[in-house]
């Protein structure tokens, strides 16, 4: 019980400023959540778009390359047309009007070049790359294969070898066209080569437009997961500012329509908390009120069989009733001690003794035996030699409750056994009589404080067997109320683990 009272008064201590340091901790603890939703996003995102323009890039640079390739295989294929052959020998005949529109660019310089299979130039820039073959080759090149030899044939129904090259002409990078086509059964070489300003200009802009459409997907992936990251946490940010302003008394459920999906199991086992202490809470109001209801009568008795004795000194009933007064108010106490240090559980075995189950009963036999003389109980006992660890005072507490309450509510003339005994590794401790019983679903109520049958025909204080039920739970055994072997009557078992006494329990216990 001191337990349940120390947290239910740190619960309402902390309501005020505590409750700005749980909003800051909550708050920090958002701030990670954000950062690594936003570390989680990035880097993926970073690799999307660091592959994106990589193959963007090379879209571009191949797009832009086919165009103007295209274009320079069209002047070659121009220029190609306007050979001529006379005389046996091939000609282009171009007025320096139709070489100046064939060079015509705004932008690039633009080279060409023609020449015959034995290496005579036609026309055009004559040392424009790749170098043509020296006359010599040219010669031998002749008479090993002459202009009309099948492969020549060969190659004119093939059609004319186009390859494309990339060079340095005059202090310039140039780009350039090469094939060869056949006139009137006279192969050529067609060459033509332009600078790569406009070539650079288009992949430029492509690239300047390609970043922009980037940077306006980053701005919108930035502001969607800026949006998105917020609006998603929002709900714990709610939810820690409505238990940032609850009072320590407020330990109402949360409402899970309220939260996303994904926490309503943090937030069911965060209720299930608040339930347990929301129970023990209850608990312990009522406790104390049963507590001082309780203490209140016997008090107020002994108040009034004081004043009588203090008038009438030569009264014995008065000095008796006040004997009976003053027990019942020690017993009570005694047993809301015995409670509160049995609740305290976690710590009985931690300092546990060995204990003499059978010395603690011969210790009490006697009180119990004149008890059953006076009502003419048959008092029966069997117990066994038993020892484990445990709390001393508790285990006493344990049996004389359960042998207190067969004796109170056994009617005269009725049995009440005890039975105690080690079976294996398990202490049975057993009390049955023969009284009216305890109906079935009354069996679990009945451990709990203060509670009393409705027709039960002594007085008590209804807290026996609650003592004995934390007693059992703090020594890790069981404790069941059931019928006795002929149906008539109560019987109270208990099961405790029996541990062999060491020799240092053994020298602390005597």
């Amino acid at each position: 019980m001191p337990t349940a009272s120390a947290s239910t008064a740190g619960a309402g201590s902390n309501s005020g400023d505590p409750g700005s340091e749980i909003g800051a901790t909550t708050r920090r603890a958002g701030t990670t959540l954000r950062r690594s939703l936003l570390r989680a996003l990035v880097l993926p995102i970073a690799a999307a778009l660091l592959t994106g323009g990589v193959f963007g890039y090379r879209a571009a640079e191949k797009v832009v390359s086919s165009a103007y390739d295209q274009s320079l295989s069209n002047l070659a294929n121009g220029i190609a047309n306007r050979a001529r052959v006379e005389n046996g020998e091939v000609n282009i005949t171009l007025s320096p009007e139709a070489d100046a529109l064939l060079r015509t660019d705004t932008v690039d310089s633009i080279y060409f070049r023609v020449r015959d299979d034995f290496g005579r130039i036609i026309a055009g820039d004559a040392d424009l790359p790749p170098p043509e073959i020296s006359r010599s080759d040219a010669a031998a090149s002749s008479s090993a294969a002459p202009p009309a030899t099948p492969a020549s044939e060969s190659a004119t129904a093939s059609g004319p070898r186009i390859s494309f090259f990339d060079a340095h002409f005059r202090d310039q990078t140039i780009r350039g066209v090469r094939f060869h086509p056949i006139v009137d059964g006279h192969g050529i070489y067609v060459t033509v080569a332009e600078t790569l300003g406009k070539r650079r200009a288009a992949i430029r802009d492509l690239l300047l437009g390609f970043g922009l459409a980037v940077f306006l997907v980053l701005a919108a992936i930035a502001a969607v997961v800026s949006y998105g990251i917020t609006s998603g946490l929002a709900s714990l940010d709610h939810l820690q500012s409505e238990l940032a302003e609850r009072s320590g008394e407020d330990l109402a459920p949360v409402d899970l329509n309220q939260v996303p999906l994904e926490i309503h199991a943090l937030v069911r086992a965060l209720n299930a908390l608040l339930t347990r202490l929301q129970d023990a809470h209850t608990a312990q109001r009522e406790f104390l009120q049963n507590a001082a209801h309780q203490l209140r009568t016997p008090l107020a008795g002994l108040q009034v069989q004081v004043e009588l004795l203090r008038s009438q000194q030569t009264d014995q009933t008065v000095a008796e009733n006040l004997r009976q007064s003053v027990k019942r108010v020690t017993r009570l106490a005694n047993q809301l001690l015995a409670l509160a240090r049995a609740e305290g559980g976690q710590h009985l075995m931690a300092n546990a003794s060995s204990v003499d189950l059978a010395k603690l009963i011969d210790e009490m036999l006697d009180d119990w035996l004149r008890v059953a003389d006076a009502k003419k109980i048959d008092f029966g006992m069997q117990r066994d030699l038993s020892t484990l660890a445990g709390d001393p005072t508790l285990l006493r507490e344990l049996i004389a409750n359960l042998v207190d309450n067969a004796l109170k509510y056994t009617p005269a003339g009725g049995q009440v056994t005890l039975r105690c005994e080690r079976v294996g590794d398990v202490v049975e401790i057993d009390v049955s009589d023969n009284g009216p019983g305890i109906p079935e679903h009354q069996r679990e109520r009945v451990f709990e404080r203060f509670h009393r049958l409705p027709d039960a025909p002594a007085t008590g204080s209804g807290l026996g067997l609650a003592i004995a039920r934390e007693t059992v739970a703090g020594h890790r055994g069981s404790i069941a109320v059931v019928s006795t072997t002929d149906g008539e009557g109560t019987c109270v078992q208990v099961r405790l683990p029996a541990k062999p006494a060491t020799a240092s329990l053994a020298n602390h216990s005597a």
